[in-house]
Formats: C-alpha cells, structure tokens, sequence
C-alpha cells in the first residue's frame, strides 16, 4: 500500500512542498495540489525517522483545513472549504483520459474563479456541483498541460483528453495501426519529434534524419539536388529484394512514384533521381516521426517491414480560435570550386608540363583525335603552320588559360521554402490545413527541384463516434541536364588549357569522336560541353494524392471499432530532350548540326532531321481497406490486470501501369511534332523505326500485386509493471507458387516488458525510470516480379519465320517460398538523477533464411537464370541512444539549459552461406566475373553483402616505376588454369572491406537560453572502406600511356615516379617506354588457354583497383548548426502576432575524413562508373510567424 511506506525527514522551516519533495525522492509517491493554497501554511518543521507516508501526513495537516487522499501512486491534497451558497446549481460528470484513452485517476478538476473542486477517481471519473456564474473548469495534472474546459448549460457530461506538457508526444508511441502507452510498449520503436530534428534548408524528410537514429545506416552517395539517400534499418536481411524501409504516412503505406527495380534500387551507386515514396512530403506538415525497428514492432505489417518501418505522423489541429502560420525559409548553396580541397586536380601549367614531357621523352601519343592544349601546338610546329617564336608564344598562353569548367557547368545558387497552414476547431471537430511550396536550386545550372504540396485534415471525436479524414496531394516538377551528358565528369575530367569561347565570345568547338553504328568510318564532330547543357535536358514530373478515412465507433468503454480506407495515385513522366543542334543528335544524324545531310550519308543515318524526345510515363494505383476492433479491459477491481487486444483484416492492392517510348525527328519549335522520313531513302532509320526491341514504338508494363491479410494483436500488463505481447499477421499474395506450401506465411513475435522503477526500484530516488524489453520475431519476404505462372511478353510478327515472336518475361517459380528473417531484440530504458542522465541500450541479432538468390540454367529453358530460395544472412549489433542535461540553470524560466544526445549504432552483416552446389553448371548466382569482385557485386561466404576485392599492390618497379602485384606472375599460370575461376581471383585478389559502414551515429549539443536557442549536430560514420577515384580510367587500355590531351589528370601525377629510387617515395607510376607499355596491354593471361582465367586487363586497370587505391570511408561531418530566437510576446503583439521566431542555419559545413581520400567525399564509394556531386554546404535563414 502506499500509504505504508516509511519514510525519514529531518527539515526545518521549509515549505510544504519541500516534504513532498522528499516523500517523492524516498517513495516515488506523486502529489497533486494548488501551490497558492498550500502557502497559506507557511513555513513548517518535520523531524521523524522510519514512518508511514499516511503518519506524517496527517501531522503535517493536523488542525489545518486540508484533506488527503491516496490515488495508486498519486496524493490528492485538497483544502476543506464549504461550497458558496447559491441558490441555482447543477451537477455535472466527466471522465478524463490520456491520448491513449486510458483513464487519469488523480487529476484535479477545479471550477474557475474558485477553490472548489475534485479529483477524478480510478476510471478517470469525477463529479463536481457547479455554481450559476461559474462557466469553465480548470482540469490539472502533474506531467500534463492544464485544460480549461467551457461549461455549456446544457451539456452535464464532459469527455476530456489530457497533453502530456513535456516531450508530450514522447509518451506514446506510433506505430500506424496502433497508439502504445510508452510505458507498456515491448517493442523496439525510437521516435524523433520534427521539432527536434528539423533544419531550415532541408526540404526532404529522410536527410533529417542522418545521425539521429542508432542502428540506421544512412549513405548519401550525391549532392545532385532531389537525390534520395539510402536508409537500411538493422542491416540488410535480403539480397534480392528491396532493402529500403517502409514509409507510412499517418497508417498508411506510401508507394514509390516510379516501381524501380530493388537491383537497382539496391545498388550503392544508383542517384535515384527520381524520387522516392516520401518526396512529396513536405516537413513542415510533419509533427513526429517512428522508427519501428524489431520484429515485434513490425510485424503488423506482415512481408513488407523486413526491412523496418518508418512512421510518419502529421500535425492535427488544435481546438480554438482559427490559428495561421508561415514559415519561410531561403537558403543559400555553395558550388564546387578549383580551390576546395575536393578538387585535385591539375591547373593548365601543370597538364602542360606533362604533355611536354612526353615529348621530350619521345614518348609516343595516344591517337589523337581532338588536336588540342600544348599537342595542337606542338603538332602545328611540326607541320609547319607555327614558328618556334609562335609556339612558345601559345605554349605560354595555354599555361595560363585554366578554364574554371567548374565555374562554367555550376553556380552558386539561392533556394526557398515556403509553408502556410490554418488550425482550428472545436472541442469536437479540428481541422489542419497548410499549402507549401518549395524552389530547390542546384548548383549545376539549369537543375531545380520545385515541389507543391497540400494538406487537409479533419479529426472529430463524438459521444462514440470518432473520425479523421485526410487528404495529401503533392506535384514535383524536377529539371536535369541529361544524365548521358555527364556534365559533371566533364567539368572534372576535361583539361583546363581547353577554352569554353572564342575571342569574341561565341563557344568555341573542339572535334570529338564517334563510332556510328551503321557508319563505315570514324565521325569527327564539333562538341561543346555548354551547348550539350543548354540542348539535353531530363524532366521529370510528379503528381501524387492519398485520401483516407477512417471511423472510430466506441461500442462500450472495452470495445472499439474502426474502419479505415484509403486511395493514393501517382502519376510520373520522365521525359529526356536531345535538341538536333546537341552532339548527341549530330552522331545519330551523321553530320554537324547546320550541314547539308550528303546523299551517301542518308542511307545510314539514324536521325536525319529534329533531335530525340524519350518519355517514361508510369502511373501508380493503390488502395487499402483496414477493419480492426480494439478491445481494452480490466480483469479486476482493483485495475491491476490490463487486457489489450486488436484483431483486424486487411485488403491491398498496389498496381503500376507503364509506357517507355524513344521519338526522333522531334521538333519542338515547330509544335512539338515527330516528323516522317521515307523509308525507302533512309532505311537505317526506317529499321530503327520497326527494330522489335519496341524502343522506337513502346513499350508498355503492367505490374499488380494483390494481399489479403489478416492481424491480432494481444497485450497483457500487470499493475503497470509488466507487459507481455503477442502480434501476429498473415498475408496470401498473389505471387506465390500454386505448388508452394507456404503461400500464406504467418508472421508472429512475442515480446515482453518490466518497468522496475514501479516494482523494485520504487524507493530508489535516484532513479527516475529503468525498464526492460526484450522480443523474438519471424518475419517474411516477397519479390514483387516473381509468379508461379509463366509469363511470356508477346513480340512483332518476323519476316524471316511468317510468325509472331515471343520472349520468356518471368520462369514460372511455383516453389518459391518466402525469404524468413528471425529477429532478437533486447532492451533497456532508463532515466537517472531527475531525468539528467537518459538514454536506451539495445542488441539485436537477425537471421535470414531461405534468402532469394539467383540461380544459372541452362539458356535452353528460354532464360539463363532465375529465382531461388538459398542462402543465410546474419545481421547483429548494438544500439545506444543517450540524453543527458549536464546544466539546467532555472530552465523553467527561462534559464540555460544545456542538453548532449549522443547517438551510436553498430552493425555486422555475414553472408553466411549461398549454398552452391558441387555442380559448377548449378550455380547460385550469374556468372561471376573479376569486375564483380572488384566493384563488390558478388557473394562471398563469410564476408558482408557489398564487400568488394582489389588487387594486391607490390611496388612500383626499381627500373621504369611500372606497378607491380603478387600472385601473377607468368610461372604461376600452369597452377591457375587448373582452378576454378573465382579461386583464381581470391588468390590474385584480396577483401578490401565493405562499401557499408558498421557504425554511425550522431551527436547534438543544444544550449537554451531565455528567448534563444542554438544547436549543433555531428554525425559520423566508421568501418566503410572506398575506392579511390581512377587515375588511369578509359585510359587504362588506351594505345598509350599518355592521355588524350582533352582529359585532365588527377594532381597525384606530379609526383609520379621519374626515376629509380622514387618508389621509395611514391607510389604514383612512371611513363613507359612506348615498346614497355605496349607489352603490358597483353599480359599472359589474356592469350591462349589462359584467358578462361582472366582475372584483369592490364596493370594499368589493376593500378586503380588495386589495395593501395583504397582509403578508409570513416568520417566526422559538422551536419548542421542552427540558431533560432524567439521575439519578445510585446514585440509581437505590436504586429498583431501570436508569436514569431528567426533563425540561422548551416549544413554539410566540414568533414574531417583519410588524408588519402584528398578530397575525395567518403560518402560515395568510388566504384561508380560516373563520379558524382560531392555533399554541398549550405546555409538559410528562416521566419516563422503565427496570427
């Protein structure tokens, strides 16, 4: 009982609030009362050793008008005062819940304008006799916002719902189909308020969360604005499959615009561009966000959520008077310069320098065919065109031309934001709504992102009746230049003794080359990187809605209903431009833009007039229809026995539509229209035209993927102190073999909790909360592209064979089964020293079995590999996520407060067997070549997925500075040709490491002081290794050593070896003799016999995969720092504002990761085969107004 625990207080003249005080330290023991009714006691002394609460409460209020009264673990103090007399009167009744509609026993309700008042008993119910002129209540509770309650003459029964007052959403938690007392939640859920995590600048939701989330792995592999990062929660638990989380808005699924292939989407180097499920999100709208990690959080949502769960939860109105609110933000974003110390590259002087030793050296030159730099003029020195006095005099303008391509292709570039919303309503009806519209720059000219975004919502809560309606509609307008195009890499790997104009201004044009397919020679065109932005362009646009609805109806105080339904769409086209006046279109067409297309040349040419036009349109449909009953109950009198249930069915359907179509002859300046051509003069367009390939004519997709499911939900507390759950969900997809006998796979956990302050830690006063939690879980997998059908994609009718052709799309699969993840979780939660010092501590172990793999057949079956269940994937670590408040000076006021939250999170992922068998034309995976080990495409036993291989670096040779390796030398051949393949390449190779970190985490300081607020956060990254960008690249198997004069050259070549001993102190090659080189380019084993075995190209490709070209991915990134300052509330009411605020921010503002790297961003792997934009900072300045 908590009346009987003894206590021992020695205090002297001191309030009688500082005895509460010590009660609550010594007994944990909560007290309810009024401050300005318990200071006309005064001053009072208490001196007892080892007594009863109940004993020194009575001594405490002896002979004074105060009363008492226990409440489970609460004391309700209240003053004995006679009601007023008055003549007319009433009663009136209420009960008071939680958000979680659990009743509040204990809180205080009191009439306004007097001392009159209750307390509400153990079902949270009160009753109070109200006075004529009093026509509000004033409802109170210790951790909880104060309510005021307007009284109605009419209305005698009152349903009030408490906020929590400090991290109030932080008492619950969401995970979409349920809200969880966080003091009865067994699962492991980390919830982020938006509030806490939010930067200005930063428009997409999944970038705020880099190093706020323990055991999350973010990898953002571009700076491109619109890219989206990469998530992975707890590892990678499938190979094949999509490895992303799942994103659910408000409880329901979001769909991807544009079903991208999970190969694809799975590759560390795909920048998807595109976006994602939650690129039309605007964070504003955003008020708090989950992350369900475990099985037991996850499994609700059955075969999709192997791979965690992300729940977001929009803002909702609040009752009152109407409330607007705009935010504004504009930030500024910094390009790349020469100068940063990413850009290590050589400056005209330098490149210079190395074409004049090659030619000093008599070095033989590669074949040229873009006369350019110090080769042009060399080259017209010899043929006479230039005299010596010319050529240096050229030679010494080259040296100082140093084109800022940089400059030229990028720009610094301003973006802003912008959100307007409306909240209102009643007690019984509220209402959201906002309009938001983004303009993201990027700083490669001519890329924005421009995003609209609304929504609507409408929450009502009735005597039984409860519903929410929502509607969120967004339009993503994005504008690129043509990925074929690679601007970047040519602002990166184009000389700078290159100009971009002519004299007087005009672009000036080198010749590039290119091989035309139906040609009989080599084209020689005018190129100009300017002219390829302004006339190749990719444009994507998005247009996307979800509506849902749900109805609560509340049969009893035990049972509850809902029905929920909702429908997204989206709609995305892709749409690429390639001007005639584009290189592009002059190699298809045969001839520079502006010349006459010669007779000889029409035959052959594939694009003889107009430019390219591709469009990608995809559209998405997808619907859900949810029916849940929710049964919550005591089992006893003395409500110590909870009773929670929720069982449910769930209809879904997710359908993509799509059409890809290549259109030439575009002519947008005349209409937008596709000329014709005749076909009988130009028959190599004319064959395009009719290719069956369907490029030319179409292609159409249609992908449907139906569930029925179903769900139960059960939870058991005992006296708030222990909890055991059990969930369990089962889906029947139609994806699924006839033959298999696991079509409907259930997936279940169970999971438990003890909160051992409330149990034996209840005296411990320096212990606020310790709890543990522990789960076991099994979970599925599907493949979205797979059926037990054969699917056969019919083709055009072929001249050859009088008959139509077909193709095998999908191997009929009916013993596919699901892919099955076990998951541990174990726990713990606590809170020290008056909630200083908090923080959880988790270790979880994950076990992937019958993990889809791809299988080789024989191509006589129609395809030469398809699915299979086989493999094991293990994934373990630990998670730590801490808050501690070393400094809380007088907070409450207004005073400093200084909080840390460091955050860290270790993962370990093992492929622990992919099961191949002994027959070597019976493979678990495609054929494996070198390029697989190297760019960490292949599966080993052992290693973790994305591991990748380089070759073994062993010096650079004493007598030319030739790069030198282990294990293949010429007499090792005979050994080699008797093993297998990949054997060969483990032993000439050796693991570098892996691609993905195995620790990141975060760290933020936040300092508040009054009316301010500034806040820093670190995140960091460990145990990912990169590989260095190339030095030698295409040049690698080029005729010589020696670049193309139009390339640039990493600054590493300066100090390259020159002469024997500098491979004492460099590891950059030397250049070859032209006879030496050319021997490198067939080395022993790419001739004969040997070339089954054939483990690389040359030295010169080994050079750049070698082990002495990688550096550690570690990192320490400065993420953000903001300042924010609230106005003064007289300031703000000369406005006619409720409240303003301003602030700055910065992101990305400096990294501290390898020397080695020189620049290079850790983020990316380096295995890329274009390089992308490094990770910009930026800075913004942002207001937000409420009136």
């Amino acid at each position: 009982m908590a009346q009987e625990q003894k206590v021992t207080i020695h205090l002297k003249q001191v309030k009688v609030q500082e005895i509460f005080k010590e009660i609550n330290k010594q007994t944990g023991l909560n007290f309810v009362y009024s401050a300005m009714q318990l200071n006309e006691i005064g001053m009072v002394s208490l001196n007892v050793k080892d007594v009863t609460v109940d004993f020194v409460l009575k001594k405490l209020f002896e002979g004074k008008p105060f009363t008492y009264k226990f409440e489970m673990q609460s004391i309700i103090i209240r003053k004995i005062e006679a009601m007023p007399k008055e003549k007319t009167s009433r009663t009136i009744r209420g009960v008071i819940t939680d958000k979680a509609k659990e009743p509040l026993p204990g809180v205080t309700v009191l009439l306004k304008g007097t001392s009159v008042g209750t307390a509400s008993n153990m079902q949270g119910e009160f009753a109070l006799e109200v006075m004529k002129d009093v026509d509000s209540l004033i409802v109170t509770f210790v951790g909880m916002k104060t309510q005021y309650v307007k009284l109605q003459p009419e209305v005698s029964m009152y349903k009030i719902q408490m906020e929590y007052d400090v991290e109030e959403m932080d008492e619950v938690v969401i995970t979409g189909y349920q809200t969880i007392d966080k003091r009865k939640n067994t699962s492991a859920v980390q919830t982020l308020q938006m509030d806490d995590i939010k930067v200005p600048g930063v428009t997409r939701v999944d970038q705020l969360l880099e190093g706020h989330v323990p055991g999350m792995t973010f990898m953002q592999n571009s700076g491109q604005v619109g890219a989206a990062p990469k998530l992975r929660v707890r590892g990678t638990s499938t190979v094949l499959g999509n490895q992303e989380p799942v994103w659910v808005l408000d409880g329901i699924i979001l769909r991807d615009p544009v079903n991208v292939s999970p190969t694809l989407a799975n590759n560390l180097d795909f920048v998807n561009l595109v976006g994602n499920a939650i690129s039309g999100i605007n964070p504003d709208d955003i008020e708090r966000i989950d992350i369900l990690k475990d099985a037991s959080a996850t499994a609700l949502y059955g075969a999709k959520a192997a791979n965690g769960v992300i729940v977001i939860t929009t803002k909702k109105g609040k009752a009152g008077a109407p409330s607007v609110t705009y935010n504004v933000s504009g930030t500024y974003t910094r390009r790349p310069r020469y100068t940063d110390n990413n850009i290590y590259l050589m400056n005209s002087k330098e490149r210079v320098a190395y074409s004049r030793e090659l030619v000093e050296k008599r070095l033989s030159l590669p074949d040229i065919q873009n006369y350019v730099g110090y080769e042009d003029a060399i080259n017209k020195l010899l043929n006479g065109v230039y005299t010596y006095e010319q050529f240096q005099q050229e030679v010494n303008r080259i040296e100082t031309v140093n084109t800022d391509w940089f400059k030229l292709i990028t720009e610094d570039s301003f973006s802003h934001n912008h959100t307007l919303s409306l909240s209102g309503g009643s007690e019984n009806v509220r209402y959201y709504a906002s309009l938001g519209y983004s303009d993201e720059k990027g700083v490669i000219k001519r890329e924005k992102n421009d995003r609209y975004s609304t929504l609507l919502k409408v929450n009502g809560n009735f005597d039984k009746l409860a519903f929410n309606f929502m509607i969120q509609a967004n339009r993503g307008e994005r504008h690129y230049t043509n990925s074929e195009v690679d601007i970047l890499n040519y602002a990166y790997n184009t000389a700078r003794t290159i100009p971009a104009y002519n004299g007087d201004g005009s672009l000036y044009y080198y010749t590039k080359s290119y091989n035309h397919p139906e040609g009989k020679e080599r084209l020689h065109l005018a190129f100009n990187a300017l002219n390829e932005m302004a006339n190749c362009r990719d444009e994507y646009n998005t247009y996307a809605a979800t509506v849902t609805t749900d109805l609560n109806y509340r049969f009893n105080e035990n049972l509850k209903a809902q029905l929920m339904f909702s429908y997204g769409m989206s709609n995305t086209t892709q749409e690429t431009f390639m001007d005639e006046s584009s290189w592009y279109a002059a190699c298809l067409r045969g001839t520079d833009y502006g010349v006459t297309l010669p007779d000889e040349v029409k035959s052959w040419s594939l694009l003889p007039m107009g430019g390219e036009y591709r469009e990608d349109i995809s559209r998405n449909d997808n619907y859900t229809a949810r029916l849940q009953l929710d049964y919550n109950k005591f089992l006893d009198k003395d409500r110590k026995h909870l009773i929670n249930a929720s069982v449910g069915f769930e209809l879904s359907s997710n359908k993509y539509v799509g059409k890809k179509q290549t259109h030439r002859g575009y002519l947008p300046e005349r209409g937008k229209i596709i000329t014709t051509f005749d076909p009988t003069v130009y028959t190599s367009f004319a064959q395009w035209q009719m290719n069956t390939t369907g490029v030319s004519r179409g292609v159409i997709t249609d992908n449907i993927q139906n569930e029925l499911s179903g769900y139960l939900t059960l939870t058991y507390t005992y006296n708030n102190t222990y909890s055991l759950n059990f969930n369990t969900r089962a889906d029947a997809s139609n994806k699924f073999g006839d033959r298999s006998n696991e079509r409907i796979l259930p997936v279940w956990s169970v999971s438990g909790s003890w909160d051992m302050k409330s149990n034996i830690l209840a005296g411990v006063s320096w212990v606020n909360l310790l709890s543990l939690r522990a789960s076991y879980g099994y979970q599925g997998n599907i493949l979205s592209d797979q059926s037990p059908e054969l699917i056969i994609e019919r083709g055009d009718y072929n001249d050859d064979f009088g008959k139509y052709e077909s193709e095998i799309k999908h191997y009929p699969n009916p013993n596919l089964r699901w892919e099955k993840t076990g998951t541990i979780n174990a726990s713990v939660d606590f809170a020290l020293f008056d909630n200083r010092v908090r923080g959880t501590v988790s270790y979880f172990y994950k076990k992937t079995k019958d993990a889809f793999l791809t299988k080789t057949i024989s191509d006589i079956n129609g395809m030469d590999s398809y699915v299979v269940n086989s493999g094991t994937l293990e994934n373990k670590g630990f998670e730590l996520g801490f808050n501690f408040t070393p400094i809380k000076a007088g907070a409450e006021v207004g005073g400093f407060r200084w909080d840390f939250d460091p955050q860290i999170g270790q993962i370990v992922n093992t492929l622990l067997s992919k099961a191949v068998n002994n027959n070597s034309f019976d493979k678990v995976q495609d054929e494996i070549r070198f390029e697989d080990y190297l760019n960490g495409d292949v599966l080993i036993e052992g290693e973790p997925l994305n591991s990748f291989y380089s070759y073994k670096f062993a010096g650079l040779s004493a007598i030319d500075g030739r790069p030198m390796f282990y294990d293949i030398d010429e007499e090792m051949k005979d050994e080699y040709v008797k093993m297998d393949k990949e054997e060969v390449f483990r032993r000439v190779m050796k693991v570098s490491g892996t691609k993905v970190p195995v620790i990141q985490g975060g760290v933020t300081n936040t300092f508040s002081y009054k009316r301010m607020t500034l806040g820093i956060h670190f995140s960091y990254s460990l145990g990912s290794k990169i590989r260095l960008l190339k030095l030698y690249g295409e040049n690698s198997g080029g005729s010589s050593v020696a670049f193309l004069p139009e390339r640039n050259m990493r600054r590493e070549f300066v100090h390259r070896w020159q002469r024997p001993g500098d491979e004492k102190r460099t590891n950059i090659p030397g250049l070859l003799q032209n006879s030496e080189y050319t021997q490198t380019l067939m080395p022993w084993w790419k001739s004969g016999n040997y070339s089954s075995i054939k483990f690389a190209e040359n030295i010169w490709q080994m050079y750049d995969n070698s082990n002495i070209r990688t550096a550690s991915g570690d990192y320490l990134k400065l993420q953000s720092i903001s300042f924010r300052y609230m106005l003064p509330e007289s300031f703000c009411k000369k406005l006619h504002l409720k409240s303003a605020d301003i602030g700055i921010s910065g992101t990305n503002l400096f990294t501290i990761c390898s020397s080695k790297l020189k620049g290079q961003d850790p983020s990316q792997s380096g295995t890329a085969d274009q390089l992308n934009l490094s990770i910009r900072p930026t800075y913004s300045m942002n207001l937000s107004i409420t009136f």
